[in-house]
């Protein structure tokens, strides 16, 4: 998931457009989504200790088996970490488009004004009839 936010970061870059109204939308979604995993960081500190599950032989195994799920390369931790960067990837991202939409929907108007300012007249012939 990391990795296509990064690709969809760098194909905004070259020529991944977005209206601006739909990368506001993108980006509130992805702003959102960061704030409530903000939210969590309370409970990411929690699953980060050892639970205190008793003295009893089996709960000295479980206790901290639990802790590393909780917080190795494929725990909870980690993931919502990854989950974090890539929401933030995207959201640069869709600012990236919307620029992009908003560079070339001014040099098509510029091309466009440039173009009508330097075509010639059409001559006319008679009673509004151009040749």
């Amino acid at each position: 998931m990391q990795a296509s936010a990064q690709s969809l970061k760098a194909s905004a870059g070259t020529g991944f457009h977005l209206e601006p109204e739909a990368a506001a939308t993108l980006i509130k979604s992805c702003q959102e989504s960061l704030h409530e995993l903000q939210g969590l960081q309370f409970e990411l500190e929690t699953i980060t200790h050892t639970p205190k599950l008793g003295q009893t032989p089996g709960a000295q195994i479980v206790a901290p088996f639990t802790q590393d799920v909780a917080t190795d390369a494929q725990g909870m931790v980690q993931a919502i970490t990854n989950l974090q960067n890539t929401l933030q990837a995207m959201e640069q991202a869709y600012r990236r488009a919307s620029t992009n939409y908003q560079e070339t929907e001014a040099i098509i108007a510029q091309s466009l004004k440039h173009q009508s300012t330097t075509l010639p007249s059409p001559r006319l012939h008679g009673p509004n009839r151009a040749v």
